[in-house]
């Protein structure tokens, strides 16, 4: 079996420790302070298993030739982006071809052996490798991954030219933060990983808000939170304020893998009464580093009331695929952090995928950030098409979950 930390029998000791010194650059932690658990990574030679003859060298060029894991290096080690990569082949095992049985948890065995060499052997592509070739060559037609550039680059320019308040006191803010002033928001698509979170105007508690992953010219939905529920800090409730955020991929809590603020934190306002309205911004904006986007657990028809500080919350329930279909993950996604590490047939669901599309399928890209854009629902107007898409698409999961 191949899994999370193996290596193959020919890795250095030296290049381990370069594979785990340059992790704790990307991720800006010490492994040494991760929580021990599923997620900490223990550098290890992969023991033999008469099921599994291929290596792991041997996974990371066929993942890479079928177009999971473009940017993958056949070091032997298998790392968190190798995890990711066969975590997605999986995925895309189970979802796309409807493979039964087959568990997207990261683990190599016969089972995943046997269609990656199938895949191998039929010179197999995934259905999204036209639109990938498409983008690439900057030929890529109209659709609804433009749709969604177009509506960032409307609201680009509705900002800089009629910039809100908050945009204001974003431009005006003296000290260097990751949220970005209009001017500098990204609109292209072409050297990042794109993600939108689109705020209600009602704010509820629950998973009702919505996420657009933006990658490759491809668009997956996933539904989740863009609000606080809970905070210790008596001036408020932390709302991240709308527009452009640089992220990276960190450790959320020293547990997992999760996207945060890229180096000197976001900005946001800070609310008593659950409600961000024109009095709260008389209190002033404020850095903060700890406004992750990171798992909420299984989801379904949960809210974030009690816990939720400020976070961009994204659940494992379902998702919606590209071509349209409503993906269900909730037989394998755990309901919390307890479950997950007590029953290894449990896994992040829907939320792995978001982890899987940035660091596998979009690990030829430069850097190690992602542009978030959180948008209140008002802006979709802009694009009356997608405010249509959006409205359907909530209603689908949240019937799907529980929620209508």
């Amino acid at each position: 079996m191949i899994e999370l930390g193996c290596h193959d029998a020919g890795v250095s000791d030296a290049a381990c420790q370069a594979y785990c010194t340059e992790l704790e650059r990307l991720t800006q932690l010490k492994l040494a302070e991760v929580k021990p658990g599923i997620d900490k990574i223990q550098v290890r030679p992969m023991a033999p298993d008469a099921g599994v003859t291929m290596t792991i060298a041997d996974v990371q060029k066929a993942l890479k030739q079928i177009g999971f894991f473009p940017g993958g290096q056949a070091d032997g080690i298998c790392g968190y982006r190798t995890q990711s990569a066969i975590r997605l082949f999986q995925e895309y095992l189970r979802s796309f071809e409807g493979q039964a049985g087959v568990v997207p948890d990261g683990r190599f065995g016969p089972v995943t052996q046997g269609h990656l060499r199938r895949w191998l052997d039929q010179g197999l592509q995934t259905a999204w490798a036209p639109t990938i070739e498409a983008w690439r060559a900057g030929t890529l037609a109209a659709g609804e991954y433009t749709d969604w550039l177009g509506l960032i680059a409307h609201a680009k320019e509705s900002q800089s030219a009629a910039p809100s308040r908050i945009a204001q006191m974003v431009g005006a803010f003296g000290k260097p933060t990751d949220t970005l002033v209009p001017a500098k928001w990204d609109t292209s698509g072409a050297g990042h990983v794109h993600l939108v979170g689109i705020r209600r105007e009602q704010i509820t508690g629950k998973f009702d808000d919505l996420f657009v992953l933006l990658v490759k010219g491809l668009v997956f939905k996933f539904q989740g939170s863009t609000e606080p529920g809970a905070t210790q800090n008596p001036k408020g409730l932390p709302f991240l304020v709308p527009g452009q955020h640089d992220y990276r991929f960190g450790w959320h809590k020293s547990t997992y893998l999760a996207l945060r603020p890229l180096a000197n934190g976001v900005l946001v306002v800070r609310s008593a009464d659950k409600r961000l309205d024109e009095g709260d911004l008389a209190h002033g904006l404020e850095a903060n580093t700890t406004i992750n986007i990171h798992w909420g657990g299984r989801g379904q028809n949960r809210d974030v009331a009690t816990w939720s500080e400020g976070c961009q919350v994204i659940n494992g329930s379902v998702y919606l695929a590209p071509d349209g279909r409503l993906i269900d993950c909730a037989a394998f996604a755990a309901i919390n952090q307890d479950e997950l590490q007590a029953n290894p047939q449990k896994t992040r669901g829907a939320f792995n995928v978001v982890v899987d599309l940035v660091t596998a399928l979009a690990s030829d890209l430069p850097g190690n950030t992602v542009k978030y854009t959180l948008l209140p629902e008002a802006d979709l107007a802009m694009s009356p098409a997608l405010a249509e898409r959006m409205a359907t698409n909530r209603e689908r999961v949240a019937k799907a979950v529980g929620l209508a």
